[in-house]
């Protein structure tokens, strides 16, 4: 999970923390990071942790993290002070008194060296926004917080999301997404996740994939990249969407990266259908390309790449038929190609995405987000040029090489671990029953013929070991 905003100052006195947000936008970097300005202040979502306070002001997270422990037993009418002219916002946190209840200086330098703060666990944490209240400029009325949250392609959108008639609680998590902040949104994504995970289902997948008889292996499929011809259906598509000016216009504020990210978001799970369909989109393929994607599923905007890529390969361990971790790297490789060189495979595939959910309750995914990306992806003289493409492909390059399957978070080390002992124990019990059922009488009548069997076991036993030993050399870290 990324973090944008403006500086976090903070002071402990006693016990308490005071907290001072900068809310102003650095206009100097506006093209290099692209964040939004914050316009409504009331417009916030606040969380808070033993060490961790997190809050979301509008269009900006915000998050902090103590070295003292926050104390959470009585957290009611908090007063966040927004002063509008130095655009800052201020805040005092109660905090456990000093001592056995601050964290170990030693924890602390091993975080100032490493320059990492621990993972945080978003289970532990406390929604407290409507404990919570705001007075602007030392006004005597105080207000409560407020939520109306952007959503859709650049979060251009706002409002009641319309329902198309049909019910959206059967495709997504996100019915009402105008009243859930991305913080929120991203928090149910994981508790979800977590709690679909299946340890049974990734074993069975993690030695060799379970084909069902019929199906080709998608780890065997090559995509072709070059197959970009459009159909008549596709073209007439195509032009309705990008023949008028104004649809083309981006929003007056937006996000680059968040834009981008929801991109990749959507093109890796329509490189694990086209692997799963060897490219021939089938009745499951709208359910695909949508459940593998926090963008669509969750409204979730993300301005982190490498929290893209671990959102999307927890999601296809989690939800689809076949759930290896070998095949969602491909997945994502794949996607690397596709932005590398293939512009028009990109928008071919976005168009099979649009007819694929346009004749069912999938079809806000259109409305909200495919239609822009088309719109996007082919405004290569202005938004998004090949040479754009060609940097976002190297970027999730770099961060395929960073991820690793400890940073999933599902515990899979230590469920191949767990996996590989039971085989092992499973060939000695096997190896140990196949020899009580031999005959006394049989091994000696034939001593040599015996022997010679003994050493074909021997060597096949060795053989198993061998598989086995290398499938622990290569557990990934």
């Amino acid at each position: 999970m990324s973090y944008a905003g403006g500086i976090i100052s903070h002071t402990y006195s006693a016990n308490s923390c005071e907290l001072k947000f900068e809310l102003k936008r650095n206009s100097s970097c506006r093209e290099s990071c692209g964040t939004r300005s914050i316009h409504n202040v009331r417009n916030c979502d606040i969380y808070i942790e033993d060490y961790n306070f997190l809050i979301y002001v509008d269009v900006q997270l915000f998050k902090f993290y103590s070295t003292r422990r926050f104390d959470l037993k009585d957290l009611k009418n908090i007063c966040f002070n927004y002063n509008s002219k130095e655009k800052t916002l201020q805040v005092t946190l109660p905090c456990l008194p000093p001592g056995e209840e601050e964290r170990p200086e030693k924890d602390i330098q091993e975080d100032k060296s490493k320059r990492v703060e621990p993972r945080l666990d978003l289970w532990k944490l406390k929604r407290i926004t409507d404990n919570c209240l705001l007075r602007i400029d030392d006004a005597a009325e105080l207000m409560r917080p407020e939520g109306s949250y952007g959503y859709g392609f650049a979060s251009k959108f706002r409002g009641r999301i319309q329902s198309f008639e049909y019910n959206l609680e059967s495709i997504t998590r996100m019915p009402e997404p105008n009243l859930v902040s991305p913080l929120q949104r991203l928090i149910d994504r994981d508790i979800d996740e977590m709690k679909n995970f299946s340890r049974d289902q990734y074993k069975l997948n993690f030695v060799e994939l379970q084909v069902p008889d019929g199906l080709d292996n998608p780890m065997q499929f090559t995509i072709n990249f070059k197959d970009c011809t459009l159909e008549r259906d596709e073209e007439c598509l195509l032009h309705n969407l990008t023949s008028k000016a104004e649809l083309n216009t981006m929003p007056d504020e937006y996000d680059v990266m968040e834009i981008d990210c929801g991109l990749i978001s959507i093109l890796l799970s329509i490189c694990y259908d086209v692997r799963f369909t060897a490219n021939e989109p089938n009745c499951e393929s709208a359910w695909t390309r949508s459940i593998l994607s926090a963008t669509l599923m969750y409204f979730e905007p993300h301005t982190s790449i490498k929290d893209v890529v671990i959102s999307f390969m927890r999601r296809s361990l989690i939800y689809p038929l076949y759930r290896n971790y070998e095949l969602s790297r491909q997945c994502v490789e794949d996607c690397i190609i596709a932005l590398q060189s293939n512009h028009p495979w990109i928008v071919k595939q976005l168009l099979v995405t649009h007819d694929s959910f346009s004749d069912n309750e999938r079809s806000i995914y259109n409305h909200y987000y495919i239609e822009d990306y088309i719109r996007y992806v082919t405004n290569a003289s202005d938004a998004c040029p090949p040479t754009h493409l060609q940097m976002l492909a190297q970027n999730l390059k770099n961060v395929l090489f960073d991820i690793f399957k400890k940073n999933l978070g599902l515990g899979l080390q230590e469920l191949e671990t767990e996996l590989l002992k039971e085989i092992i124990t499973d060939i000695h019990i096997g190896a140990s029953s196949s020899s009580s059922l031999t005959s006394e009488d049989e091994s000696v009548e034939t001593a040599s013929d015996s022997s010679t069997t003994s050493s074909d076991s021997s060597s096949e036993s060795d053989e198993e070991h061998s598989v086995i030993e290398q499938k622990m050399d290569k557990l990934s870290l």
